[in-house]
This record gives structure tokens, sequence and C-alpha cells, in this order.
């Protein structure tokens, strides 16, 4: 199991829980203003390792462009409410330390998401540690302050102003025909961890790679001492050697995790709940300057099921 998957899964079920179990929380108490920038990089860093493992070829590479709906969690309560996820980042030389934040983040000015005749400014967010990129959070907890609507088989475009370190050009990407789609669970059902969970989807294409993840769900840790990223930082989650990962070369449209893997999650933590999602990704290079950047259009969906 690739650990960066792992690492991916990790702050997937933070984010998860943040959002999707409706919280009051905005952002953690305690954490310092460096923390909580630095929160918003991991996430980029996150989705970045998620990427690699999905087939782009990274650390090569000069920048990563990203679009997505839906991959973290499901519309609950409004289902004609999609979730859009985007994110840019392009690479300088000086070297971070970090595996999937590599080098330092250049400035590329502005960037705006068009499509259909709309158009969306993207956050530029700065740290020390990791430079310049771009997301449509303006914070690290408490979502988007934007809408990126979902559009079938319609091409969105980063539009970029372009910098002193990066010139300007326009990268785009087209939008899958349907989006992933859990269909015989939704949110709430219970399951019987004794037997084979199935997991039936349709939508996204039938040639990309499909990322499963099953995963215990945790409510988020009380506050506790200062610690690397702050005061009040606890890990959330179980540990990341503890989640069922699995990457498809293809789209089936159904996988089976197997009781016995079901009842060692389970039992290893207690969980009353579990997580589980499926996601895909499509990948497709540009060349700009004389550097290659990765872009990658990105759909899925999670659901999570209680264990009786």
């Amino acid at each position: 199991m690739n650990l960066n998957v792992l690492k991916i899964l990790l702050s997937i079920t933070l984010i998860f829980m943040i959002f999707g179990c409706k919280s009051e929380l905005n952002q953690p108490e305690g954490f310092s203003a460096d923390a909580l920038e630095l929160y918003k990089f991991d996430t980029v860093e996150n989705d970045i390792a998620l990427l690699k493992d999905g087939g782009m070829p990274l650390p090569e590479g000069d920048g990563v462009f990203s679009i997505g709906w839906n991959e973290i969690f499901r519309p609950f309560d409004d289902d004609s409410h999609i979730k859009g996820m985007a994110f840019a980042v392009a690479f300088g030389n000086e070297n971070t330390g970090s595996p999937n934040f590599p080098r330092f983040g250049v400035d590329m000015g502005t960037i705006r998401i068009g499509y259909n005749g709309n158009e969306i400014q993207m956050y530029k967010m700065y740290h020390k540690r990791r430079g310049t990129a771009y997301s449509l959070f303006n914070r690290p907890f408490g979502g988007s302050d934007v809408l990126l609507e979902y559009i079938p088989n319609t091409e969105y475009t980063f539009d970029i102003s372009g910098s002193e370190k990066f010139p300007s050009t326009k990268i785009s990407l087209t939008s899958p025909a349907s989006l992933i789609n859990i269909t015989n669970y939704n949110h709430g059902d219970v399951i019987d961890p004794k037997k084979d969970l199935t997991i039936n989807w349709v939508g996204g294409n039938p040639n990309g790679k499909i990322a499963i993840r099953v995963m215990a769900h945790f409510k988020p840790q009380p506050k506790g001492p200062k610690g690397p990223h702050g005061p009040g930082h606890n890990p959330i989650g179980p540990p990341m050697e503890h989640m069922i990962v699995k990457i498809l070369d293809n789209n089936p449209g159904q996988y089976t995790i197997t009781a016995e893997q079901l009842q060692g999650l389970i039992s290893e933590f207690g969980a009353e709940k579990i997580v589980v999602g499926v996601s895909q990704f499509d990948i497709k290079e540009v060349e700009h300057d004389g550097k290659i950047l990765h872009a990658a259009m990105r759909n899925g969906t999670s659901t999570v099921l209680k264990v009786i």
C-alpha cells in the first residue's frame, strides 16, 4: 500500500468530518496563524500525492493545475449543490524538503477559472516554507466561498495573468460526461461487517484509473497541548496503515471489500461508521515556456455507512 495515498486519505478524513458532519467549527481553537496557513498547503500537498498515485508523473514536471467535483463527500443535504474543488501551483528551483511539494511555489499573478461564460478568481496563498499556490479556498476550514459549477462535457480554462517568473498562459480541461455516483448505498445506510461489501457506481470515463478508499469515521479530538502545528492540534482518525486503499487501472463500476478487511478495520478502532469513497482522475501534460505542466480533471464521491 502506497504511503502517499494513505497521507491524502488522512486529510480527506479530517476535511470530511468538518464539512460532512455540519460542524459549527470554522477553525481549530488555538491554532497559530502560521499553522492555519500551512494547513492550506497540506490540502494541496495531499491532492498532489493522490494524483501521483493516480498516474501523474511527479515530482517530475513544473506545475500542477487541477479541477474536481464531489471528491471529499456527497452532497447529503442538497443533491443539486455539487462541490467544486480546484488548485494550481507552479514550481520554482528552490527545494522545500517536502516529498509532495518538492519545490518552492512560484507567483503566477492572477488566476481565473472560466467556463460556459462564467469566471471565478482563485485565492492566492503564501507560506515561507512553500512559496505561492492557488486554491478556491480562502480558509483551510469552513469551505469554499465560491461555487464552481459542474457542467458536463464543458471546457474549463485556467486563465493565468503571469509574472516575471511565469509567463501568462491558458490551460484547459474538459469536464466528464457524468460524475461518479455510488448507486447501491446512501449516506447513513446500515451494513453488516460480517458480510462482503460490494460498492456499485456509475459515471466517469471507462478507462481512467479509479481510487477506492475505506476508512473508519472519527470525530475531531479535544484540544491538546501545544505541538508542532500549534496549540490544540491532535491527530484525527486512524493510523494511516489501517486504511483500506485500492487503485484500479480502469473503471469497472464495482468493487468488493471483503468481510475480513472490514472487520479488521472496524475492530481495531471500535468504529461505528465507515467512509467509503470512489474517485477518478483524467490527466494530461501541457508544455509552456520550456516547462512541462500537468493538468488533471477529477471527480468522485464518498458516503458514510453505519456498522451494526
